[in-house]
Order: C-alpha cells, then sequence, then structure tokens
C-alpha cells in the first residue's frame, strides 16, 4: 500500500509516462533522446525514486517528501505543446510497490521497459553502484557472493540509499517483475524494448516508442552514445558528491539539483571534467557461465511472458 505521502492531491501537472527500467538497459539515452523531441517534457533529475515506497531510503536522494514536492519537478511542462511528460526511475520495476502507486496516482500511465542480458544488467549494476559509492566491494565476482550476508543486514556500504540494488540477482531476474506489471497494466500501456534491438536498429525502435507516446516523428536520425561506463577522475570528489559527510550534505543538495537541471553544454562541461570513460573489467569465463546459469529459468520464463526467443543470452561464449 502506498504511504500516506503519496496519495494524489487535486493540483500540479501529472506525468504521464515512466520509464521503469531495467537499470544498465539503455533507459538514460532512451530518455535523453526522448526529451529532446519537441512534445516530451522530462523532468530533472531523470530518476526522482518517488514511488519506490518499499526501497527503503531511496526517495531520500532528492529529499521529495510529499507528492506536492514531487509535482513540483513538472511544473515547467507546459500542456499546450508537451503531450508526453515523464520521468525515468529504473528502481522502479524492482519494486513491489512502486507501479500500484503509480496506478494509483495516474491511472493512464503508460510504461516504458528496457531489458537486456541479465548478466550484463548485474555486472552493470555492480559497476554503478560503485561510482555512486553505494558498494564497496570492487571485485563483481565477491561482490555476487555477498548477496546472502547483506540480506540480513551484514556488509552493507556506509551510502545505503540504495542497498536493495546489491540483491543483482533480484535485479536482473525479469519475470516476476513484468508479472506485476503485466497484471496492473493493460498491453496497451506498456511498451517492451530489449537492449540488443535498441543498440542495432536505434532510430527503429525510437520511433516505435514516439508512436506508442502518441506522438508525431520527429525526424531524428543522429543518436549519440549515453550514460557509458565511467568512474571520477579524483575519487574524492565523487564521493563528496555521492555519499556526503553530515555536515556537508545540505550545500550537495544544493549543487546536485543545480547540476541535475543542466541539460546542454554546461552539463558536459562539469562531467567532463570530474568523470572519465572506464571500462569495465571483463568477467572471468567460469563466472559469467555461473552467472548464465543463474538466470537460465527466468530467461525462459521472460521469453515466455515476451512470446520471444531470448535464449542466446544464456549461449555459451
Amino acid at each position: 500500500m502506498p504511504d500516506k505521502n503519496t496519495q494524489s492531491p487535486s493540483f500540479g501537472i501529472k506525468p504521464n509516462f515512466f520509464i521503469i527500467g531495467a537499470p544498465k538497459g539503455g533507459t538514460t539515452a532512451i530518455a535523453h533522446y526522448l526529451s529532446e523531441h519537441p512534445n516530451v517534457f522530462m523532468c530533472a533529475p531523470k530518476e526522482p525514486f518517488f514511488w519506490g515506497t518499499d526501497q527503503g531510503k531511496v526517495r531520500e536522494v532528492h529529499a521529495l517528501h510529499s507528492v506536492e514536492d514531487y509535482l513540483r519537478l513538472f511544473e515547467s511542462a507546459d500542456l499546450r505543446k508537451h503531450k508526453a511528460i515523464g520521468e525515468g526511475s529504473t528502481t522502479y520495476l524492482q519494486s513491489k510497490e512502486a507501479i500500484q502507486n503509480i496506478v494509483n496516482f495516474q491511472s493512464e500511465a503508460k510504461f516504458i521497459v528496457m531489458l537486456r542480458n541479465p548478466v550484463e544488467v548485474a555486472h552493470g549494476m555492480h559497476g554503478e553502484l560503485r561510482r555512486h559509492f553505494a558498494e564497496d566491494e570492487p571485485d563483481f565476482e565477491k561482490a555476487w557472493h555477498l548477496q546472502e550476508d547483506r540480506k540480513i543486514g551484514r556488509n552493507i556500504p556506509r551510502n545505503d540509499k540504495f542497498s536493495f540494488q546489491l540483491q543483482y540477482r533480484e535485479v536482473a531476474t525479469f519475470a516476476p517483475q513484468l508479472q506485476r506489471l503485466f497484471a496492473l497494466v493493460p498491453e496497451s500501456h506498456r511498451h517492451i524494448i530489449i537492449f540488443d534491438d535498441f543498440v542495432r536498429k536505434t532510430q527503429d525502435c525510437y520511433c516505435e516508442t514516439l508512436r506508442f507516446l502518441g506522438l508525431p516523428d520527429d525526424r531524428r536520425t543522429e543518436f549519440p552514445k549515453v550514460n557509458q561506463a565511467g568512474k571520477y577522475r579524483m575519487p574524492i570528489i565523487g564521493r563528496l558528491y555521492q555519499a556526503p559527510p553530515s555536515w556537508l550534505q545540505g550545500p550537495i543538495k544544493i549543487f546536485r539539483r543545480w547540476y541535475q537541471k543542466q541539460n546542454g553544454p554546461l552539463r558536459r562541461v562539469v562531467f567532463g571534467l570530474v568523470q572519465k570513460k572506464a571500462p569495465r573489467e571483463s568477467l572471468s569465463r567460469d563466472f559469467e557461465e555461473h552467472l548464465k546459469g543463474v538466470f537460465r529459468a527466468d530467461i525462459v520464463a521472460t521469453s515466455a511472458l515476451l512470446g520471444r526467443d531470448l535464449s542466446k543470452w544464456t549461449q555459451e561464449s
């Protein structure tokens, strides 16, 4: 059940579409491309994390304590031109409460889901949590074997706002997540994109998404890479931004709000000054094959739900 602060007030512009996951599946890229369409408004920050009321402290990230706070993210939308108003919190697909909360809030909501090989999602999630200083075990294989301990509260990093995502297997197990979505949302209001298709046929996937949202084709042909793996040039800067000490949290929140509202050259300059591209370390062959075995049954179940053969995700390298 949603908490008392997720009940819808009678004012404010509501979002009408949600990019809900999976993490590391191309959601940042599709959100970026959509944000540049003249009839789309995407809030800043892209991921408010507001509706995941079962996901611990994650809602504290942007200090959104009420629906009124949340709706302020959309107050700059212009209903005369913005036909699609959205956000993109990838934690919602994993949440057991978020989709129900959203449907209660916005009964006509449309949902976009992007799915990727779960081995790559789990590995990518580890890298993302490392970048946010929310994972203190640098070796993914060791972090994978900490899941049972962490489920009972042991070996949790100091920055624990994303501790539920340390359950890498749960993050990348898609069938139960899709079943929750399908049970609550009619087929006409959900759109599934497979990451492999998105990489090979980006323009086609983009145009299909526009049609799903009821938007005209803006004739976009350029799709630059977005949100590539990276790390902070100076770890101390990253730690201060992502997990500041208590005495610095106020100023960092102010800077974070300013930075997240930037969209263009200034944001790219700031990003380039503090971060750099850094490809993830490869998995050992044995561990990769182990993970394929772990996810094999779920891939079969996901294939059945989607009516599409995804068995290539489990094929040996």
